[in-house]
């Protein structure tokens, strides 16, 4: 009895004591370690102080992340989703899961021709963005979406521009100066050449400074670079009648520019097999390197690029989006497009199927660039030009509405008007012309 009045008295002892260093210390875990308190869920009940305190959270979410290593290299990918958002509950800190967690659903969904399911963008922009909110002071998280819109998206420069800005704002990116230059590669898609001139120059001058400062080869070498950025842009815009358009000069010299190359845009489209179509076309650009974007998706279905609105890693899976980027070679494309390998991503349910080419010149190769401009101001189109999609660009839009069966049922055909089989050059053979005006 009296052994028993002892352990009660200890129990007593520690209970007070435990209650004692929970009051004092609770306001430092509600600033450092509540999960409330980052945004990622409900904060912790006081009785998880202590574990909280002693890192068991971060200690668990690390030893989970390492296992999920496993699913990357034998492809389970699904699994890896559950993971991503238990790890992220229990460390809001982990700036590694929101990069690779959010790079893993942007990149490694794919059907059976190693095309991405665009539908999961919306989340993985989704997940950056939380971890922008859980983690505002580090350059990578912000670089990270910038990169996403940039890159894998493709089309919404202004937002690629903004969040590279929010990036080299962060005090540690000065760790790797040489990412800063992809704001001034997103000022050029946005269309601001001479922002992107001055960035280079400031960053150029910003390494010349260092290197003579420390002495270290990195700051040469990035130095270097940035001076290179510096000419190629300068060239660039002297040899596209940039300048000469300022002072207004520019119909005075005869800029490669100057006289609009006809697209002369065509294709048809056939339904080979059920979910499988051949598509090919002409176009009058002969150099290789241009990429034209077909997409082929439910009518009644267009993906907005922006964040998802919630993280439940749930998309629309009734709804078909498929988005292949078109090799041009010679002035012609011809590609098959197989979607019946994968039933669930391209379910084609709606009762309209649209099908659309998109040419951008702000996502062309330099070398294509030198002929039709940045912005499209050298490149024309009798049938589908259009000026107003995209302001302050003049792209390649053409747009065919379908049927549901015409893309389930084999021998359909549909081809635009002036439809000419061919191209300008014969077979496989690369044919090496220049795109400067005759």
């Amino acid at each position: 009895m009296r052994k028993k009045g002892w352990v009660v008295g200890v129990l007593v002892v520690l209970f007070l004591a435990q209650g004692i260093v929970s009051r004092a210390m609770f306001p430092t875990w509600v600033k450092n370690y509540s999960a409330h308190n980052v945004g990622v869920a409900p904060g912790l009940s006081i009785d998880q102080l202590l574990a909280s305190v002693a890192g068991l959270r971060e200690m668990v979410a690390g030893i989970l992340w390492i296992e999920s290593d496993e699913y990357f290299h034998t492809g389970q990918f699904d699994a890896i989703l559950p993971v991503i958002r238990l790890v992220t509950w229990l460390d809001p800190r982990q700036i590694e899961v929101y990069s690779t967690g959010a790079w893993h659903i942007g990149y490694n969904f794919t059907d059976e021709q190693n095309r991405s399911d665009r539908r999961y963008i919306p989340l993985a922009l989704q997940l950056l963005g939380e971890g922008v909110q859980n983690n505002p002071n580090t350059y990578e998280l912000y670089y990270d979406t910038g990169w996403m819109y940039y890159q894998k998206i493709d089309d919404e420069y202004p937002l690629a521009v903004d969040w590279f800005k929010k990036a080299i704002a962060q005090p540690d990116i000065a760790k790797i100066p040489a990412i800063k230059s992809m704001l001034s590669n997103a000022y050029i898609k946005n269309g601001q050449i001479e922002e992107a001139l001055d960035y280079y120059w400031d960053l150029q001058q910003a390494s010349l400074k260092a290197f003579e400062e420390t002495n270290d080869e990195q700051f040469r070498i990035t130095h270097d670079t940035q001076e290179k950025n510096v000419d190629n842009t300068i060239i660039r815009m002297a040899s596209r009648g940039y300048f000469a358009k300022k002072d207004g000069v520019y119909d005075q010299f005869p800029y490669d520019t100057k006289i609009p190359l006809d697209l002369n845009f065509s294709m048809k489209l056939t339904t080979v097999d059920p979910k499988v179509v051949q598509v090919t076309g002409t176009w009058g650009v002969p150099a290789a390197g241009a990429r034209i974007r077909l997409v082929i998706r439910d009518a009644d279905y267009n993906l907005e690029w922006k964040p998802a609105g919630s993280l439940d890693f749930e998309i629309d899976k009734d709804k078909s989006y498929m988005q292949e980027l078109l090799y041009t070679q010679n002035g012609r494309f011809n590609q098959k497009i197989d979607m019946a390998r994968n039933p669930t991503m391209y379910r084609f349910d709606s009762d309209e199927v649209m099908v659309e080419f998109y040419f951008n010149p702000r996502s062309a190769p330099a070398h294509i660039q030198d002929r039709i401009g940045w912005s499209g101001e050298g490149m024309t189109d009798s049938n589908y030009l259009n000026t107003e999609a995209r302001e302050g660009t003049r792209i390649l839009l053409a747009q065919f509405k379908i049927k549901r069966e015409d893309i389930m049922n084999r021998g359909f055909s549909l081809s635009s008007p002036g439809y000419k089989e061919g191209g300008t050059g014969d077979g496989d053979v690369i044919i090496q012309r220049s795109l400067r005006t005759k």
